[in-house]
Order: C-alpha cells, then sequence, then structure tokens
C-alpha cells in the first residue's frame, strides 16, 4: 500500500465514500462495509486518488508501460487524474485512452476517445474496486481487438480479496487467466485498520468467511 494510502482511506471515511454498517452486494452477500468511489467529487478526493494511482504506477510499471485506460464511466476521470498526476509529480508523460457505451457514428466515430492506438501501447487498465471482475473481462475482450494495444497491468483503488466460485480473488484470476500484473491501492485489511471499533469484529469475520489470501 502505498503512503499515501493512509491519507486517502481517512478522506473515504470522511466523504462518506467508505461507510461501515451492513450492505447487501451484488453477490447476495451482507458486506460489513460498502465503498463508493463515486462519492468521491471533488478536487481534493480526485487529487488524493489519481496520487495513489500514480504511486502504485511508478512502482510496478515504469518503463514498462505508457497507456492509461479507463473503462466508462467511472473510469474516466481515474485515467485522466491518474495520468496527470504521473506527468506533475514524476515527470512521466503518458497517453490515456476511454470508451464510449456505445459506438459513435459521426465527428471522429468510434468507441475509443484519445489514444485510439493507432501505434503499439503497453496498456495499463485503471479501475475504482473490483470484487466479481466483470468489468476486466469486457475491458480485455475490448482490447483483444485492437492488434497495437497490449494491456500488461491493472491497478484498482480497493481489492475486497473475496472468494469468488473457483475460491480464488477477482485479482488473482485476472492475474492467471490473463497473464498479467494486478495491484491495489487498499485492500481490506487495510480498510479493517481505518474501521470503528464497533464494526472490527463483523468485518474480520466476514473476511475469515469470505476472504482469500494473496
Amino acid at each position: 500500500m502505498p503512503a499515501s494510502a493512509n491519507e486517502f482511506l481517512r478522506f473515504l471515511i470522511k466523504c462518506e465514500a467508505l461507510k461501515f454498517g451492513s450492505f447487501l452486494t451484488k453477490s447476495g452477500r451482507v458486506s460489513p462495509y460498502f465503498v463508493n468511489m463515486g462519492e468521491l467529487c471533488t478536487g481534493e478526493g480526485i487529487s488524493l486518488l489519481s496520487g495513489c494511482y500514480a504511486e502504485i504506477f511508478q512502482k510496478h510499471f515504469a518503463g514498462k508501460a505508457d497507456n492509461l485506460f479507463g473503462p466508462a464511466y467511472k473510469g474516466i476521470p481515474l485515467c485522466v487524474a491518474t495520468a496527470t498526476a504521473l506527468h506533475k509529480e514524476y515527470g512521466v508523460d503518458v497517453s490515456f485512452t476511454y470508451n464510449r457505451k456505445e459506438a459513435k457514428d459521426h465527428g471522429e466515430g468510434g468507441v475509443l476517445v484519445g489514444d485510439t492506438y493507432l501505434e503499439k501501447r503497453r496498456v495499463v487498465i485503471i479501475e475504482d474496486v473490483i470484487t466479481a471482475g466483470t468489468s476486466i473481462e469486457e475491458t480485455m475482450k475490448m482490447m483483444s481487438e485492437n492488434p497495437n494495444a497490449k494491456v500488461v497491468g491493472l491497478i484498482v483503488a480497493l481489492d475486497r480479496k473475496e472468494k469468488l466460485g473457483d475460491g480464488k480473488s477477482a485479482l488473482q484470476q485476472v492475474r492467471e487467466k490473463y497473464a498479467i500484473e494486478a495491484h491495489s491501492i487498499a485492500a481490506i485489511e487495510d480498510i479493517l485498520k481505518f474501521a470503528p471499533e464497533e464494526y472490527k469484529e463483523s468485518i474480520k469475520a466476514y473476511r475469515e468467511k469470505w476472504g482469500v489470501e494473496c
């Protein structure tokens, strides 16, 4: 976890993007915490988050990637802000790309916006929270259709580290299925450190029941 992630997690709690209680997830599980990155809608919040993404990028992908891809919709501001943070903080200039949900049939047309991969690019996908990995599969399918886009990695804000059908987490599956690096800014064990005392036992119990080690 990057050093700046501690400040980031505190901010998530402050702006109520990270909540504690009882929340029904898409998987049908009742989680003692919930993360909604959509609550990060201020300059301060996106600055903190993009700084963390940039720090992870520099640690794991410096010299190995030259493009950031942000899946629509939440990934769009994330990849743009991270590209900005990389240039401002590290002097690293990478291109960024994002997709439309539907192809545009006028103007420049197509699905991709920004760097449309007319030349070869080594791509790092920027996502928010990963649980089941469905959006990653969609992104990888899209990238496989472009011969100039080679995905080399994935960075997510939060890895819940929950078991899927095969007993592995989404991040573990991504690493194994696509043979790419996958890293997170923070994970469930980091959230546990910042959780109010009255929720720590329920988070530990949830982790014991549904968690994986990775």
